[in-house]
């Protein structure tokens, strides 16, 4: 059996990537294309598209079509914590899974998974408690612009 390898890793880098998006509707006020969008972040606009309809999913953003369609936020930037940004991209519990994932396919690896379990649980548990105090309106103020 193959195991798949930095699911994790790829999950928090679109959380960066996501957030950069975000700070740019929060700031702009309006709808905002992936296009457009990509171009401000330096990223590929497919890449961001796919993060982006995760948001969408979860009723953070809402998408407009036609010519002066894009991204918008459906929440109010004072109320959207980053631990539900992070929480919509399924990044929630990649950390440990992503260790797990490391630990190799033999007795010393599910002995490794066992023993390190509920310490990887409350990594995750920490990292969203984090998350939960701050909100897309603070990292709008803390990037300055």
């Amino acid at each position: 059996m193959t195991k798949t390898r930095s699911s994790g890793v790829s999950q928090h880098k679109s959380f960066g990537l996501v957030l950069q998006a975000l700070v740019v509707l929060a700031r702009k006020g309006d709808t905002c294309s992936s296009c457009e969008m990509a171009e401000l972040l330096s990223s590929e606009a497919t890449l961001l598209r796919k993060t982006m309809a995760k948001l969408t999913r979860a009723q953070i953003l809402i998408t407009k079509e036609g010519r002066d369609g894009g991204y918008g936020l459906n929440r109010d930037p004072e109320q959207l914590t980053l631990a539900e940004i992070y929480q919509a991209l399924e990044a929630a519990d990649t950390c440990s899974k992503a260790v797990n994932e490391t630990m190799c396919g033999n007795a010393l690896g599910e002995q490794m998974m066992d023993a390190c379990g509920d310490i990887f649980a409350e990594m995750d548990r920490s990292m969203l408690a984090v998350l939960e105090k701050y909100t897309l309106a603070d990292m709008v103020r803390k990037s300055g612009c």
